[in-house]
């Protein structure tokens, strides 16, 4: 059963709107261009939402802690998904979005927890992934970025312990503090186009067993392969500017050329070499 706002309803819904019309089933009418902060928040009847196809934004917080809701697919025109709008959804199992948003906010599917699938339809046009994005989504399994994509803010898929599939674009040039910390994939390509890898960008990511450093990586920060106990080697064939403090575990090999940067880099800090 669908329960469907009238036509009386302002092009804003608030959340003194949105109390009047709980269902199970909600249906956003075509004239509702913005769904207002916290206008869903904590509502737990809702199961599923069907969203107008104009619909430009939603607001911080607009379906916080909707614990039933299952699925959300939200429409192509949306230009601003607000912070926390789909965060502590527990029932949450799959997300589809427009590839178009220009940013994915912060803590926008925070701890999710049985989220286990992410897709992106439509044309490319999202720039930056905010800080703590998908958080502690513990059943997120894979996700392919889209091919605009050139940020991943810190904690972006912080303790994402089942993500084994990763697809990072050619775009991807910076890669925040702790953006991967704790995943499960076993393999990894990073793009030409990175440029920086912050602090502990993939910690203790255990599974992983090889890593090649695109040359445009200019800046590695402490730990960024720390706690990553499988991990064989990491092949680095330039000299980045810099270079932090216990970036790998021991028993990893680095392979570099002799004489470099990462050469005299490993000598000093006790770490195994093998030359390219």
């Amino acid at each position: 059963m669908y329960y469907e706002v009238h036509r009386s309803a302002p092009k804003v819904l608030t959340r003194q709107m949105a109390g009047r019309y709980l269902a199970e089933n909600v249906r956003i009418p075509k004239y509702i261009d913005i769904i207002a902060n916290g206008a869903f928040q904590k509502r737990n009847v809702i199961q599923s939402v069907q969203f107008p196809s104009t619909l430009s934004r939603i607001g911080a917080n607009a379906f916080y802690g909707c614990y039933f809701l299952r699925s959300v697919q939200l429409p192509e025109k949306l230009c601003e998904l607000g912070m926390q709008a789909f965060a502590d959804c527990q029932n949450l199992t799959t997300a589809t979005l427009p590839a178009s948003l220009p940013t994915l906010s912060r803590d926008v599917f925070k701890a999710d927890r049985k989220l286990t699938s992410v897709s992106f339809y439509g044309d490319d046009g999202m720039r930056v992934i905010q800080p703590n994005a998908f958080c502690e989504c513990t059943s997120l399994t894979d996700i392919a970025l889209p091919d605009t994509v050139t940020e991943i803010g810190s904690r972006a898929f912080y303790r994402c312990k089942s993500l084994s599939s990763l697809h990072l674009p050619a775009s991807i040039r910076k890669i925040s503090v702790q953006a991967f910390y704790f995943c499960a994939f076993p393999e990894l390509e990073l793009p030409e186009s990175l440029e920086v890898l912050e602090d502990s960008a993939f910690f203790k990511c255990v599974n992983l067993a090889w890593i090649r450093l695109p040359e445009n990586v200019r800046y590695i920060g402490k730990w960024a392969f720390h706690g990553c106990n499988r991990l064989q080697y990491l092949e680095v064939r330039h000299d980045p500017e810099f270079i932090g403090e216990w970036i790998i575990n021991r028993a990893t090999t680095v392979r570099c050329y002799q004489g470099s940067k990462m050469d005299r880099y490993c000598r000093e800090n006790g770490f195994q070499v093998e030359y390219l």
